[in-house]
This record gives C-alpha cells, sequence and structure tokens, in this order.
C-alpha cells in the first residue's frame, strides 16, 4: 500500500484540530505545549498581564517577543492575555475549557485550587478534557507542594552526586535536561490520555515531574543501590559500570572512548595503543577487574595517547571501528553534516527571524514546523472572539478596538 503524501499545513498531525488551554511557566511546562503544537494542537498560551510570561524579560539576549530564552520553548503557540484571577478572566478562560481537548499547567500542586482550577472541580465541570500537572517533586507526598528548579532537583534526586568528579565536587548537568525530561513525559502521557479520551469520551489527569524523570534517568544506577547499596563514585566523564569508558587526554585535546569495557574491544584498544601487554594484565583481565583499578588503567591509557594529536587517533580508532570521538562545542554541533541533515535547527537568515530547535520526532520522514513564538497579546482578541466570550468582556481584556 502506497501512503499519501504529507499535506504542508499541518492537518494531518496526530493532534490537528484540538486545542490546548496552556497554563505553564518556565522550560518544562511550555517545552510541553510547544512539543505538542509540534504534534499539530492549537496553543492557547494563558499569558498574566502586565508582562506575561516572565521568561519574555529573561535570558542573555534580548529580541523583539522577549528573548531568545521565551522564544526557543514557546514557538508554534498563540498568545492570550488575561489575568484569571479576575471576574473577566475566568469567564474568558472557562469559556476555553469548556471548549478544548487539553489543559496543561506547571503551577505548585494545590496552588491553583483557590481559583476552581484543580483537577477536580475542572473534571467535574469539563469532564472530557485531559488534564495535565507538571511540578518538580510530584502532585503526592510530603513534599509535593514545594517548588522547585531544574538545578534544585539535579541536587536532591541524586544526579549531581553522580555527576562531577572527585577533585572539583559534584556539578549539575549542563542543560535542563530534568525540565525538558519532564516536559517530554508529560506530553508522552497526554497523547496516551487522549487516545483513551478518544475510546471512552471521558478525560483524565496525567501528571509527571522534575523528580520521576530524574529517578528514571538513575535507573540503572539505581540498581545497582538497591541491590547492595552501594553509591557510585563521582567518576567526572568516566562509568561506574565499564572501563575504560569516559574521556582520555591526548596530545592536544580529549578523546572519548566507549564501549572498550566488553572484552571483545578491549583487546583492539590496546592494540592500537601499542600497549598489548595490557591484554594479559591481571589487573585488567576482565571488566570488573579494570573497574578495580580504574585509575591506574586510566593514567596508562593517557600516557599511550600523549603520543599523537586527537584528530590522529580518531582517525585510528575510525578505521578499526572503536567507537571513540572528541567533545564539540554546541557551534561546531551547528556545522557538523549529520546535524545539517536531520534537518532540525532553525537558523535566522536575518536579525528579525526567530532561530531554535525543532521536536526531536518526524512524521514519514518529515519534521513539523513551528511559527514564531508569539507577542504578548498579539492574539487575545481573535481566540476569545473564537469562543465567543461576551464582547464586553473581551474589550475590557483586550481593550477596545
Amino acid at each position: 500500500m502506497v501512503s499519501a503524501p504529507r499535506t504542508t499545513d499541518g492537518s494531518d498531525l496526530p493532534l490537528s484540530g484540538t486545542t490546548v488551554v496552556d497554563l505553564t511557566r518556565f522550560v518544562s511546562g511550555s517545552y510541553c505545549t510547544m512539543l505538542l503544537a509540534a504534534l499539530g494542537a492549537r496553543i492557547l498560551k494563558i499569558e498574566v498581564p502586565p508582562g506575561g510570561d516572565s521568561y519574555r524579560g529573561q535570558g542573555a539576549t534580548a529580541t523583539a517577543t522577549g528573548s531568545t530564552l521565551f522564544e526557543s520553548i514557546n514557538r508554534g503557540k498563540h498568545s492570550v492575555l488575561l489575568d484569571f484571577r479576575t471576574p473577566d478572566g475566568a469567564v474568558a478562560l472557562e469559556a476555553m475549557l469548556a471548549e478544548a481537548d487539553f489543559f496543561v499547567q506547571n503551577a505548585r500542586p494545590g496552588s491553583l485550587d483557590a481559583y476552581g482550577l484543580g483537577y477536580d472541580e475542572v473534571h467535574a465541570r469539563h469532564p472530557h478534557l485531559v488534564y495535565a500537572s507538571i511540578s518538580a517533586f510530584g502532585d503526592t507526598g510530603p513534599e509535593a507542594e514545594r517548588g522547585g528548579f531544574d538545578l534544585i532537583v539535579q541536587a536532591e534526586s541524586g544526579v549531581m552526586s553522580v555527576t562531577g568528579s572527585a577533585e572539583y565536587g559534584p556539578v549539575k548537568v549542563g542543560p535542563p535536561i530534568l525540565d525538558i525530561g519532564a516536559g517530554l513525559s508529560a506530553t508522552l502521557a497526554i497523547v496516551a490520555a487522549h487516545t483513551t479520551r478518544q475510546r471512552t469520551g471521558v478525560g483524565s489527569k496525567v501528571s509527571s515531574s522534575l523528580l520521576e524523570f530524574a529517578l528514571a534517568g538513575l535507573t540503572t544506577f539505581m540498581a545497582d543501590v538497591v541491590a547492595n547499596g552501594q553509591q557510585p563514585p563521582l567518576l567526572g566523564s568516566h562509568s561506574p559500570t565499564f572501563s575504560p569508558y569516559g574521556a582520555f587526554a591526548a596530545s592536544d585535546g580529549h578523546i572519548v572512548i566507549a564501549g572498550t569495557g566488553s572484552d571483545r574491544l578491549w583487546p583492539l584498544l590496546c592494540d592500537l595503543l601499542d600497549r598489548p601487554d595490557l591484554i594479559d594484565d591481571e589487573r585488567y583481565a576482565d571488566n570488573a577487574a579494570r573497574l578495580r583499578h580504574r585509575d591506574a588503567l586510566t593514567a596508562e591509557i593517557e600516557t599511550a595517547l600523549s603520543r599523537r594529536r586527537v584528530v590522529d587517533w580518531l582517525g585510528i580508532f575510525d578505521a578499526a571501528g572503536l567507537p571513540a570521538t572528541t567533545v564539540r562545542s554546541l557551534g561546531e554541533v551547528l556545522a557538523s553534516p549529520q546535524v545539517d541533515a536531520l534537518d532540525i535547527v532553525r537558523q535566522p537568515t536575518h536579525s528579525s527571524q526567530q532561530g531554535g530547535v525543532d521536536a526531536p520526532f518526524r512524521f514519514d520522514d518529515e519534521r513539523p514546523t513551528l511559527s514564531a513564538a508569539p507577542t504578548l497579546g498579539a492574539d487575545t482578541r481573535t481566540v476569545l472572539e473564537s469562543f465567543g466570550v461576551d464582547p464586553g468582556v473581551i474589550d475590557r481584556l483586550a481593550g477596545p478596538r
């Protein structure tokens, strides 16, 4: 069977024809709803006046919409400026919820209850809605109501206890990976709940949190902790499970070597380093032994690597099929032919355009494209009129025509 070609207007995307009321801020929630936009949903980003989303005024680079930080996670959305805590704002938001398919928020658990926007009340009024909640520590338990940022949860989840080195101490993972992961998790759950709703006609509550995604990311580490109570040490780029596995110094930089914890690739590395004697050294007889003598082995490898430049070693390793690379800067990543071929990064051709990273998925080899992040309140009147909100309410919220 030959599949029909995809349309160019996004009308055949999985969530085409659905609407999301987006009451999120910060990275986790905003990234989630941007992914939903990439899946075809109409995203109505609710922004509280006067300034809207705080990320418009934060970040390193100012833009026409506020900042590159804001633009990076808010493309493909419509901006609706209203304060849902006021009578007019509450009326407008209720009209939107009555017809929307999804409600996504990342407020502290319980904090929206006072405005009738907790799950129980929203579900009672609009049982068709899929209600999504993203939080720092989860929506149940003694710390559910705590707020928390990616850095805080990296520390409290144990991620920082296995990231860093003995010399410099714990460090955070560079990007806000828990925020992004919680947003991804919520997106997956929302789509799954939508599938159930299509079958039953009834919406449900889905939730994700930074802490839960952190624990999921620590799955392979936690297995040993649960089994024997052993805390992995701070190993920098190295692994508590395999050796050699990590970044090693050469004459003019670092080489990242992976996979040589296996008994098949370990002898190959020794031969390529011109150190076949290491193969029969009892200290390195198998992976478990190499883990016990990691420091001595690292010194042996780096002494051998110091004889050549990084580029020379990479050529040798690549020709032999040994997994190895160097650490690239973000600029080098953008210049990579592979990244270019994936067509995931949008680079503006002039100062008025927005750049950014598109959704990390494709449909039938085509990546969904996202419109530019909206200016503050740009869609307020149009959106509210489409939901039949009283003209007087609209005028008070959006200003007279």
